[in-house]
This record gives structure tokens, C-alpha cells and sequence, in this order.
């Protein structure tokens, strides 16, 4: 799970655990500051399912190469234990009114470390519906859709909208191929 500091990552893998927001912060520096990883059993008994949360970019302590260093890293080390990624997960914050320098930055960085040939396997996420109204946030959703998220869906990223539920958190890791 990557994203801008303060998107909703940590708060996105509690509510899929069913746990209170152990992980996430609230305050105005950044939170996560190492990956972290949380197993969980899939509802279908049969998969085990492993939820990273990754700090986040535009961290308040770390640059941007440093967070991409420590994600760069653990990468590497899950690689050479043949552990494979079902898919990244990017979320992006619907209550922010612009996608100024950082954000755009961030989302840009973020394109460049998948590659394009891995598109596919990332869910573009939007979170944090419930701090604007559902005419604002369908118009702000249109235009990622229609603008920065364009050439990722159309090499085979999808959307979701992360409702801040369990259920909603489910619908979207649902989404990723078994592997």
C-alpha cells in the first residue's frame, strides 16, 4: 500500500484487519516510518494475505529518495525469498481540492519505480470520501480519471473507492489477482 503521507494507508490496512487505527496518525507529522507488514487470513480459509504499509511520500522527517530507498529495499528482500506481489495499491486523498507539486511529484515517482509493463497490477485508490460531498468528489474522481490516472488505466490500472469500511477495504484487496 503506497501513497502521499497522511492518504489513508495505515488506517486503509487497519480497517481490512478489523482493528481500531493502531497504525495510523493523526497528528501533523508523518506516521509510518518503516515497512510494515501485517498478515492476515483471508475470509476464504485458504490464502494468507500480507498488507505493507509503506511510509509515505513527502514524509516529514525522510526524503523522497530515502522512503524510496527503504521500499526499494524490503523489495529486494521479499524478491530473493520468492515472494511475489499480488499488486500495489496507490492511494490518493479525494479531499484534496489540487494535485499541486508534491502530490503530482509523488504520483509521478510512483509510475516510474511500477512500470508501465506492471500497470495492470496496481488499483489506483481514492480515500477520504466522507470529507467532501458526493458531487464534489465525483467531479475530483472524473478528473483523475480523465487526466493524471489516464495513460496507468489505460495500460490496465483500475479504480476503487475506499469508503473507510471493512467491507469496502475487502472489496478493493478482493480485487487483486490470487496469486
Amino acid at each position: 500500500v503506497m501513497g502521499p503521507a497522511g492518504s489513508g494507508k495505515s488506517t486503509f490496512i487497519d480497517r481490512a484487519v478489523g482493528r481500531p487505527d493502531i497504525g495510523a496518525g493523526h497528528d501533523l507529522t508523518s506516521c509510518t516510518k518503516e515497512v510494515r507488514v501485517v498478515r492476515y487470513s483471508h475470509d476464504d480459509g485458504v490464502r494468507h494475505i500480507v498488507l505493507v504499509d509503506t511510509p509515505g511520500f513527502d514524509d516529514t522527517f525522510r526524503t523522497d529518495v530515502q522512503i524510496l530507498q527503504r521500499i526499494a529495499d524490503w523489495l529486494k528482500t521479499t524478491y530473493e525469498k520468492n515472494i511475489k506481489l499480488s499488486g500495489i495499491l496507490y492511494l490518493h486523498r479525494i479531499s484534496g481540492n489540487r494535485v499541486g507539486g508534491t502530490p503530482l511529484r509523488n504520483y509521478k515517482m510512483f509510475k516510474e519505480l511500477c512500470g508501465k509493463d506492471n500497470f495492470k497490477n496496481v488499483i489506483l485508490v481514492t480515500t477520504m470520501w466522507d470529507e467532501v460531498t458526493e458531487e464534489v468528489g465525483s467531479a475530483r474522481e472524473r478528473e483523475l480519471h480523465a487526466d493524471l490516472w489516464k495513460a496507468m488505466i489505460a495500460l490496465g490500472s483500475t479504480t476503487h473507492r475506499f469508503e473507510g469500511t471493512t467491507e469496502s477495504a475487502w472489496r478493493i484487496i478482493n480485487s487483486l489477482p490470487a496469486r
